[in-house]
């Protein structure tokens, strides 16, 4: 027995058991950065007596976990290693070897990052090899999901009646490709200036004579870093904007507006993400045109993002949408995603943003737009592939009190961050002492999300076998799908887009994507 349970649980490669681990090591890591967010907010209150050391160390922890292990391995590996295989057609990732290293790097990289909070001179190095690891392992996982998306479809799958949640894992993954190759570069050369003596980034008297002075390796370090920290916000969000795309049209009733004007938006996205590098590199010492350059770009950017929002209200617009938790969530991200953006309008002003990078105008407008909308997209896409991945489903009404306290909490959190700070009056105690209450009750939700979820896997309601009438290929199968997708057989033919919604057929108001033309006739 134990041997089967290692085969199944611990050493498998199979598709949808190391999606399933990615969504447990990304739901411990949002719970556990959240108690850390409150001992910064209980620090930044006065009510510990953290050393200003130590409290760098943990903003660092809960930085890493919320980037890495939530933000990044939630809505790319968790969902994608899950679902891109039966959404596409495939029995299996294309190399199942490297679902399985990612998983096992990832988590040793989340087990380094959180003792190297413990180890104190030792932990500056123990948190590079554990940055280190997980660039690897996004690296293997980004070969793997652009591999199966372009070699692995099935039978009819063309690139036009793909889902956006599968283009959006695509994207993602060749963007991955570019920037996690950079940093692990930048992880390696700096432990070769710990271990072998280089002088890649190292402060030694030598180098600080010759090039340290002329600000050299301080900007090659800021450059490469910020090579990958600004696009690193686009391979957190961009699978969400596909999930929240398929989530509209799915509970609108209707099809994506614009469905291709859509693929091209979030293509767009990651080239412009890509390129917006050293956008914020205020004090760097860049060559005097290049924040014009940089600027221009990351202006560019609005066209592809408005085309998405555009694609967003044209899907619901004039629609009856059925309002359950996960188009609640979807919902809610476009409003933090606009909520987000309205804050960005202040950081396009450069003298304003460079004075206001170390405080708490950036970190509103960071937590909207990347890390809370991010959130939202995951949790909707939790209650609305649950039914899928485990054959029940989870509680509306618990759901619905989930949202609204959430999102209500969030705001009130992160919306006078940035706007106080504008009127400089950001340290004011009555601001600081009501932005604790308010992350003391948003916690306080989650633990109410985590009560549902877990008494749902236990005793929640079976559901049938496709309760929101999707018609992508995923819901045609089992809940919880059979070990082999399609039980062995040559997966069914795709005849049609993703998105045939609110069109009449036998009774319903959709047609799946796999029902040949001749059927369709017949029963119409």
């Amino acid at each position: 027995m134990s041997n089967g349970f290692l085969a199944r649980a611990v050493f498998t490669t199979h598709h949808k058991t190391v999606g399933l681990q990615f969504l447990a090591l990304a739901l411990f890591s949002v719970f556990f950065g959240m108690t850390l967010s409150l001992l910064m907010r209980m620090h930044l209150t006065g009510s510990t007596d953290t050393t200003p050391e130590r409290y760098a160390a943990l903003t660092l922890l809960h930085g890493s976990l919320m980037v890495f292990f939530v933000l990044t391995a939630a809505p790319q590996f968790g969902f994608g290693y899950y679902f891109l295989p039966l959404q596409i057609g495939a029995q299996e990732m294309a190399f199942p070897a490297f679902s399985a290293v990612a998983f096992w790097m990832a988590l040793a990289a989340f087990a380094g990052m959180t003792a190297s909070f413990f180890t104190g001179d030792a932990g500056p190095t123990i948190w590079l090899g554990s940055a280190t690891l997980f660039c690897v392992a996004a690296l293997l996982s980004a070969i793997n999901f652009c591999v199966t998306a372009i070699d692995l479809r099935g039978p009819g799958v063309a690139l036009t009646r793909l889902p956006l949640t599968v283009w959006s894992w695509f994207v993602t993954a060749v963007l991955s490709l570019l920037i996690f190759s950079v940093l692990l570069a930048a992880c390696l050369f700096m432990l070769c200036d710990r271990f072998a003596g280089t002088q890649f980034f190292s402060t030694g008297a030598t180098a600080e004579m010759t090039q340290l002075a002329r600000g050299t390796l301080l900007g090659v370090w800021q450059r490469w870093f910020w090579f990958f920290a600004q696009a690193e916000v686009y391979i957190a969000v961009l699978p969400c904007f596909g999930l929240v795309s398929h989530l509209l049209s799915i509970f609108s009733r209707r099809p994506v507006w614009k469905e291709r004007m859509a693929v091209l938006a979030l293509c767009g996205v990651g080239v412009c993400g890509f390129c917006v590098w050293g956008y914020h590199m205020f004090s760097s010492g860049l060559n005097p045109y290049s924040p014009l350059v940089f600027s221009v770009l990351a202006s560019s950017l609005g066209i592809p993002a408005a085309f998405l929002v555009a694609s967003w209200v044209g899907t619901v617009w004039g629609a009856k949408p059925r309002f359950t938790v996960a188009m609640l969530f979807a919902l809610g991200f476009v409003a933090l995603f606009l909520s987000g953006g309205v804050t960005g309008v202040l950081l396009s002003n450069a003298r304003l943003a460079a004075s206001a990078a170390p405080n708490d105008l950036v970190t509103g407008h960071f937590h909207l737009v990347m890390g809370v909308a991010a959130t939202f997209a995951i949790i909707a896409g939790l209650f609305f592939w649950l039914p899928k991945m485990s054959g029940r489903r989870l509680n509306e009404r618990a759901g619905k009190i989930h949202f609204w306290l959430t999102i209500a909490g969030v705001y009130c959190i992160f919306i006078p961050m940035p706007w106080v700070n504008a009127l400089d009056r950001s340290h004011s105690p009555f601001i600081s002492q009501f932005v604790a209450v308010a992350v003391l009750v948003t916690i306080a939700a989650q633990f109410l999300f985590l009560g549902n979820f877990f008494r749902s896997l236990l005793r929640g309601d079976a559901v049938r076998k496709n309760p929101w009438r999707a018609t992508t290929l995923e819901w045609f199968v089992s809940s919880p799908p059979p070990r082999e997708n399609f039980s062995g057989a040559a997966p069914p033919s795709i005849y049609r887009g993703a998105y045939e919604i609110g069109r009449p057929f036998a009774g319903g108001d959709f047609i799946p994507q796999h029902l040949a033309p001749e059927l369709v006739e017949k029963y119409r």
